[in-house]
């Protein structure tokens, strides 16, 4: 079974539009809770990406 990266790259942001990795955040909250938004000095677009560290939330099970 293949086991997700932990590494630091796994969680660095690229623009979906170019693949550039000289990206900024500009908002730690996007149009949801889960979203922070981007901006992509490369292309110059804004785009959102989904807050993920990685670890499974507790759920009380």
């Amino acid at each position: 079974m293949n086991e997700p990266s932990t590494g630091k790259d796994a969680f660095e942001p690229t623009c979906p539009f170019c693949r550039s990795s000289d990206v900024e955040r500009e908002s730690a909250f996007g149009s949801e809770i889960s979203k922070a938004q981007y901006y992509c000095h490369n292309c110059q677009t804004m785009f959102e990406r989904l807050k993920y560290d990685g670890k499974r939330p507790d759920t009380g099970r």
